[in-house]
């Protein structure tokens, strides 16, 4: 695998099942599985974007910024919340306390 990854995965859904988008060939191969009669104009910029990204014409997280756009207008975008909203702050104090405090034994 020689693809650079850009951070975050999209997360999209696609007939109920939740994808990870992580690279400009991810959302590629996720464009040509979408139905024929979703297919407009903001799917086609997508796909250029795309193309041209793998053509190297432009950046890789250029394509990526007009794919996430595509997936919010067409509102399969899962809630692109990243790491912040899966460490809720319980999670946090549970790791800290282990130099401060004695656990009981």
């Amino acid at each position: 695998m020689g693809t650079m990854k850009t951070g975050v995965p999209l997360k999209v859904r696609m007939d109920g099942q939740i994808e990870e988008i992580d690279c400009v060939s991810d959302a590629a191969d996720f464009l040509q599985r979408w139905p024929l009669e979703r297919r407009g104009h903001v799917y086609r910029s997508a796909l250029n974007a795309c193309s041209a990204a793998i053509a190297a014409q432009i950046s890789e997280s250029d394509a990526m910024k007009v794919f996430t756009g595509f997936a919010r207008v067409t509102d399969i975008l899962e809630a692109e919340s990243g790491p912040a909203m899966t460490l809720e702050p319980k999670t946090v104090q549970s790791r800290m306390p282990k130099q401060g405090r004695q656990m009981p034994k």
